[in-house]
């Protein structure tokens, strides 16, 4: 008999460089236009395996159904592209293919999609990273990785076994260069709303979100 594990949920960290070679990208984003809030911006793209090499697909929009995504579920999203020359940079190369080993998708040829985000949020009203509430994005896995977390408080990550639950399996705080994926099939998910710690400045809270 041939036994075969299942995978769950890992958490690891990542060389401090990375967040440090990625972070300045993101004072670039442009606005997510399909989240009326001023606080939200986002790039995104495509990528899978041959043969081991990792290219980028081209782009396209974004959809998911309305079973899974309750605030923009059946809306086809036209984000803007991810910079090319962050792509093409060591620290964010390394992100991607440590997704892609650790979920197989290396090898077996999945689609992983990528996601830029940026959130901020100010003293005096929250910001919901995760409008949607607790969720599954409808694929097999789903990666954070934390590029950046600045005058924050709340938003956390925070794992649970069912939609319905009262208490999260897991609820902890991201911090600048921990990368925490999940199956996607087996867990919920949700950030918990933030709000700047530091009266008159803007909180900020910078990561990648990558699907398989």
């Amino acid at each position: 008999m041939r036994f075969e594990n299942k995978f769950l949920l890992e958490a690891f960290q990542v060389p401090s460089e990375v967040s440090t070679g990625v972070s300045p990208y993101f004072d670039l984003l442009p606005p997510d236009k399909y989240i009326n809030s001023g606080h939200r911006f986002r790039t995104y793209a495509r990528f899978q395996s041959e043969d081991k090499e990792i290219i980028r697909l081209p782009h396209s929009k974004f959809i998911q159904s309305a079973d899974i995504n309750r605030v923009l579920g059946g809306v086809e999203r036209d984000f803007s592209e991810m910079s090319r020359e962050m792509i093409e940079t060591e620290e964010f190369q390394h992100l991607l293919k440590s997704f892609m080993e650790r979920t197989g998708a290396i090898d077996d040829h999945s689609v992983v999609d990528v996601h830029q985000i940026r959130v901020t949020c100010d003293h005096d009203s929250t910001s919901a990273p995760a409008p949607e509430g607790i969720h599954q994005d409808g694929f097999n896995y789903v990666g954070i990785f934390c590029v950046r977390r600045e005058n924050i408080s709340g938003g956390y990550t925070q794992i649970y076994s069912s939609p319905v639950d009262q208490h999260p399996h897991m609820n902890t705080v991201l911090e600048e260069n921990q990368f925490v994926i999940l199956n996607d099939k087996r867990f919920f998910h949700h950030i918990s709303e933030t709000l700047s710690s530091i009266e008159g400045k803007k909180g900020v809270r910078d990561v990648f979100v990558f699907t398989a």
